[in-house]
């Protein structure tokens, strides 16, 4: 199995998700095993769960947990902006905006 640096992020899907439980199992093709997550580490306003074959990014380390040896630090649902944890404060984006006028 080749060696893959924990702290890489990666994209994958939700391939279940026990929402009284709090807790759910992350797949991405970049990885050779499944990977668990816990609903405290999701970057989301709320209520925080994932739903069965959601598309998220997330960042992971090699870690024992249940049967699983991998386990998620960061998840963000791919509709949301996101930036790695190590990274500085910041304007994540910007934006600008001409307006013409017809007279």
């Amino acid at each position: 199995m080749p060696e893959i640096p924990s702290g890489d992020v990666f994209t994958g899907r939700v391939l279940e998700w026990h929402t009284e439980e709090g807790w759910g199992v992350l797949a991405s093709d970049a990885l050779p095993e499944r990977v668990w997550a816990h609903f405290s580490v999701i970057e989301a306003e709320g209520f925080r769960e994932l739903n069965a074959d959601q598309c998220v990014v997330f960042t992971a380390e090699r870690a024992e947990q249940d049967e699983y040896h991998w386990r998620a630090v960061c998840v963000w649902p791919k509709t949301t902006a996101h930036r790695r944890p190590d990274e500085e404060d910041g304007p994540g984006y910007s934006s600008g905006l001409d307006v013409d006028f017809d007279s």
